[in-house]
């Protein structure tokens, strides 16, 4: 397969060069080492720390049921559907269901009576059929309306705030790999986007964290900026593959899969891209634990062209890769 050549962006002097990295200590963990060597990056992308408060400082319930799955979210729901309409149908039996008229030719138990009459009320069905007699059921029952328009014009907001939330389906590899580069070598991980959505101006940035010791003599955690081969793309159509050259200046050079456990190495990526289908930036975060990084091998390909000529991407190959004999 012929290699394409690409014209490389040319620098102006008077846009700053933005690709040129600050040597940073510290990415908002601290240096401080912990006894236990936990990574600071879920896999998911999500911080592993955990928040202490008290009260109900930690809940906050409109971020938390718009960032859970779609299956919990459905299930809390129709817990909470029939919950409330069990609390309201609980309240029409402490009236009496002597005072809701119907209720003889419905055919059903007292309950169950009151509880379809209180879902025909919160979602303003009315058939008729069932209706409230005197102050108190009537008083019920306007709760119950009043409590229906409120619970759906939230739940509206909220699937609207599901669905418009720009999601980043980043697929990264299970590990990173460190494989022959240029007569040296260098570490390697991919990532490719699962979704059609076109993801433009992508930026990444790759810190190497381990435990170091200082002057004093005391274990501390240091970081490092990775400079990679390419640190942005101008689209996304296939897959990229994030390199590493692993030279002097690097804080790999003189390590090796026991040393990299011995120092808790863990690779924190962050990737940035603005999506076009929500006109909204997107951000991703993942990381590699020593135990992640596998040495002397090399990915497999994960795209192909067709006889048509149309580039095929499989990404379920994403994670594929070959060891080196």
């Amino acid at each position: 397969m012929a290699k394409r050549n690409y014209i490389p962006p040319v620098k102006s002097e008077a846009m700053p060069d933005r690709t040129t990295k600050p040597q940073q200590e510290d990415v908002g963990f601290g240096s401080i080492v912990s006894n236990k060597k936990d990574r600071y990056i879920n896999k998911d992308g999500s911080f592993n720390v955990v928040r202490n408060t008290t009260g109900f400082g930690q809940l906050y319930l409109y971020q938390w049921l718009v960032l859970i799955s779609w299956t919990k979210f459905f299930v809390i729901t129709v817990v909470f559907y029939f919950v409330i309409n069990c609390f309201f149908a609980s309240l029409y039996l402490f009236n009496g269901i002597e005072n809701m008229s119907g209720v003889s030719q419905d055919g059903m138990t007292p309950f169950w009576t009151a509880f379809f009459f209180s879902v025909q009320t919160l979602t303003t069905v009315g058939y008729g059929s069932i209706s409230p007699v005197g102050f108190g059921a009537n008083f019920i029952a306007a709760i119950g309306a009043l409590t229906g328009l409120m619970t759906f014009a939230l739940g509206t907001g909220l699937l609207f705030a599901r669905f418009s939330k720009p999601r980043a389906d980043i697929v990264f590899s299970h590990h990173a790999l460190v494989s022959p580069y240029l007569e040296k070598e260098a570490l390697m991980f991919r990532l490719a986007n699962k979704r059609r959505n076109m993801l433009t101006n992508l930026r990444i940035e790759v810190i190497c964290t381990w435990i170091a010791t200082d002057q004093e003599g005391q274990s501390i955690r240091k970081y490092k900026h990775l400079d990679v081969e390419r640190d942005h793309l101008s689209m996304l159509p296939l897959s990229w593959t994030v390199v590493h050259p692993i030279d002097k200046e690097s804080p790999l050079s003189k390590m090796s899969a026991r040393s990299c456990q011995a120092v808790d190495v863990e690779i924190i990526v962050i990737l940035e891209a603005y999506d076009d289908t929500f006109a909204n930036i997107i951000r991703r975060h993942t990381s590699y634990k020593f135990d992640e990084i596998i040495w002397q091998a090399k990915f497999d390909k994960m795209f192909y062209f067709n006889k048509a000529g149309h580039s095929v991407l499989e990404l379920n190959k994403v994670n594929d890769y070959s060891e080196l004999s």
